[in-house]
């Protein structure tokens, strides 16, 4: 191989690296940084945060979002299992698209995924 042409190549994977390595650091600093949506109480505060609810405000408020989340869940308990069926679905779609070893993360996220809610029912 020519000079140019090894040059050339440690450049291109210099820069892949570079690149690799600032998009994680990204994904990592902000990206799981950020509450997930699936978190209520994380979403709750920075609503509460940016609002400036004092603390009476804020404990009215929860009450209210209780509320609605206790209502929304009696509504939606009869399709509870016909959506899970269809999440369960799709989680083996997808499984059936990965390499083993995007199967291992992929599981793993789940794992966290599950975990986080049940911390969240807490």
């Amino acid at each position: 191989m020519s000079r140019t042409k090894s040059l050339a190549l440690a450049f291109y994977l210099g820069a892949a690296l570079a690149g690799a390595a600032i998009g994680i650091s990204i994904d990592r600093l902000v990206v799981r940084a950020q509450p997930a949506w699936w978190d209520q109480m994380a979403m709750r505060k920075r609503v509460f945060d940016r609002l400036g609810l004092s603390p009476a405000q804020r404990d009215s408020a929860s009450r209210i979002y209780d509320d609605r989340n206790h209502r929304q869940d009696s509504i939606l308990a009869p399709l509870r299992p016909a959506l899970d069926s269809v999440s369960s679905e799709a989680r083996q779609r997808i499984a059936k698209l990965l390499t083993p070893q995007q199967q291992a993360i992929y599981d793993q996220m789940q794992r966290e995924r599950q975990q986080a809610l049940r911390q969240e029912k807490k």
